[in-house]
């Protein structure tokens, strides 16, 4: 669209679609036959696969990276700052959050769905994924290939949870903890220790 702000640097591939006041940041790319809806919004040194799909008003961060056939639905944020504060007798101090978010191949993310960047190392998606609506992953998480989870789920900073596992609506997974490939978590469930 002409009313798109594609910056100068920014490598575009053949037949990709871009909405009205969509903006491609320095650096950018978008892969062959992507089509990125309105207002969306790629970061400097954003990479998004061939063949993806990001409807309106989605946000890639700086130096994220989206694989091929991915579908995002409006309002997903990819990048964010992570949830890192430290005490500090006057408040809390912010932890700067340097990683970025890594997005593997026909992932599909449900619409106001959050995903933090990484603190120092990366936040990782897996192949295959899909993350429904409402959804927030804390940052450096890593999460296996065609693992499914349902609305409401919240995953805090650094848990792992393994391939094709399943997470019920408004389940919760407490930071620092593992679940293994194949786990299956109940809608509500808080899960507080590693499976």
């Amino acid at each position: 669209d002409p009313l798109a702000s594609i910056h100068p640097s920014a490598v575009i591939g053949p037949s990709v679609s871009i909405g009205p006041f969509a903006v491609i940041a320095q650096g950018a790319i978008v892969g062959a036959g992507t089509r990125i809806g309105p207002h969306t919004v790629l970061g400097r040194d954003v990479s998004v696969g061939a063949g993806s799909l990001l409807y309106a008003g989605v946000t890639v961060g700086d130096r994220c990276v989206v694989g091929q056939r991915c579908i995002f639905h409006s309002g997903v944020v990819i990048g964010a700052d992570g949830f890192g504060f430290a005490p500090h007798p006057d408040g809390w101090v912010k932890i700067e959050q340097l990683g970025a978010v890594r997005i593997g191949d026909d992932v599909e993310i449900g619409a106001n769905t959050c995903i933090d960047r990484g603190a120092l190392d990366d936040t990782v998606i897996g192949n295959g994924v899909k993350l429904d609506n409402l959804i927030q992953i804390g940052h450096n998480v890593r999460i296996g290939d065609h693992t499914a989870m349902a609305g409401c789920v919240g995953v805090a900073g650094t848990a792992v949870i393994g391939a094709r596992c399943t997470v019920g609506g408004g389940a919760i997974v407490l930071g620092h903890l593992t679940l293994a490939d194949g786990v299956n978590i109940s809608a509500a469930t808080v899960v507080t220790r590693s499976i």
